[in-house]
């Protein structure tokens, strides 16, 4: 998996923890997460699910930046994690990551897009898909 791929399924599992936050969904998200992080370590699994409840709590008052920001800090949290582990735990955490997401990986030659400005990130995995984005008041 090469690093444009680790930043885009990054970036989208990010957005996902934070998009999850307001649901009903955010109980299963945050126990995956905190078993995710915290790889069979019980201390730091509670450690993780303090950060992530502290992480919900400041999402539910939080305004498009300060959520863009949470996307960004868990994005990198999930990029830190898959970076320091060993090659066969990576291919899991990897696997775990995009049924997370629900992505696929990439065919052979697969292209990812990262389209990026002063506003929402749009994140686009796969060949021959189509995505078309309108941000801003007349979206």
């Amino acid at each position: 998996m090469g690093p444009d791929e680790v930043v885009a399924l990054t970036a989208v599992a990010g957005a996902a923890l934070v998009q999850a936050a307001g649901t009903d969904a955010w109980a299963g998200m945050r126990t995956w997460a905190s078993r995710w992080w915290g790889r069979l370590d019980e201390q730091r699994q509670r450690a993780e699910l303090e950060r992530l409840d502290a992480a919900r709590t400041a999402l539910s008052a939080a305004d498009e930046p300060e959520a863009a920001h949470q996307a960004g800090y868990w994005s990198g949290r999930f990029e830190m994690l898959l970076e320091l582990l060993p090659p066969e735990a990576r291919a899991e955490a990897v696997a775990e990551l995009r049924a997370l997401v629900g992505q696929r990986p990439p065919a052979h030659g697969a292209t990812i897009v990262n389209v990026s400005g002063d506003g929402p990130v749009s994140v686009q995995s796969g060949d021959h898909n189509h995505m078309v984005n309108h941000f801003g008041s007349g979206a």
